[in-house]
């Protein structure tokens, strides 16, 4: 890529006050300002693909080997699924080990370029992959970590139909939301496992509720637009009602559905390093409306 010129700062909001900027708004403007970003550092796609694919890859590999060796190839057990002995767990652990690694390393690389970025450099793809095998041993740790917790939380899950799931549940938002900026602090921060847990929900717990609402505003936009989206295609559908129609709309639905889902991992991944590089600098990244980021995070310096 060639150097680029900084992403200005968005002139009709900046003087806005933050409560004057409605959540939803708020989410909309990070999306596109984060948009703004992904323009300059195209190369950012690629991660979440990668890792989509990756991730495909063993999925099919783990799901043909539970059936074959963990249920014996009997399709009744699928019925059974939650009543798993030592050696199920097992390989759904090693499973949640291979998929949580191959996530948090894509992510790494995404975190190191959006970090260039932010200073004022033009970093390469083969920058961020550099970056994330510099990590890869706290990568793999933190992995090893998630994995643990997720299994943890399978096996209570599956122990009551009913109160498992919940306490599973609530434990799992729990640590999704504490570990929030865990995975910046570890690559971005260069901080150990522990200090990254603790600087993680030290961020949290000044300003969890912004945080659940910023990102919870962005899902609700991605979700009006596929909203839309199904919307027009139920109308063609029924204006053209013929087989090759409705095959030709699933197949531009699944495409959809797949390009929507990398550019909302990679945008949300902008936006959450850019909340992370104002809590831990109390500097506004580049190409970032001072209130949007204020109203989320407070600085730590």
């Amino acid at each position: 890529m060639n150097p680029q010129e900084p992403l200005p700062v968005s002139e009709t909001t900046s003087t806005l006050e933050p409560q004057k900027i409605g959540k939803f708004e708020a989410s909309r403007m990070l999306v596109k300002e984060s948009f703004n970003v992904l323009k300059q550092d195209k190369e950012l796609i690629w991660f979440p693909v990668l890792s989509a694919i990756a991730s495909l890859v063993i999925l099919i590999v783990f799901a043909v080997r539970v059936f074959f060796s963990v249920m014996g190839g009997d399709v009744q057990m699928l019925n059974n699924y939650e009543q798993l002995d030592a050696v199920g767990y097992l390989v759904i652990f090693v499973y949640y080990l291979i998929t949580f690694f191959i996530t948090n390393y894509f992510l790494a690389g995404i975190y190191t370029i959006v970090h260039g970025r932010f200073g004022g450099n033009d970093l390469l793809f083969s920058d961020g992959i550099a970056n994330a095998n510099k990590h890869i041993g706290r990568i793999f740790t933190w992995s090893l970590i998630s994995a643990t917790v997720g299994i943890v939380l399978r096996i209570i899950s599956n122990k009551s139909k009913i109160l498992g799931k919940i306490v599973a549940m609530l434990f799992g938002a729990a640590w999704t939301i504490l570990t929030y900026f865990s995975l910046p602090s570890l690559v971005i921060g260069e901080r150990s496992i522990e200090e990254s847990f603790k600087e993680s929900a030290a961020i949290i717990r000044k300003t969890w509720g912004e945080v659940i609402i910023v990102n919870f505003g962005i899902g609700l936009f991605f979700g009006l637009i596929t909203f839309f989206v199904v919307f027009v295609m139920l109308g063609i559908a029924v204006l053209v009602p013929s087989i090759k129609m409705f095959v030709f709309l699933g197949v531009l639905f699944v495409v959809y559905v797949i390009v929507l889902s990398v550019i909302y991992s990679t945008l949300g991944s902008i936006i959450k390093c850019a909340l992370y590089e104002y809590a831990t600098t109390g500097n506004i990244p580049q190409g970032f409306t001072p209130e949007l980021i204020k109203g989320a995070v407070k600085a730590g310096k």
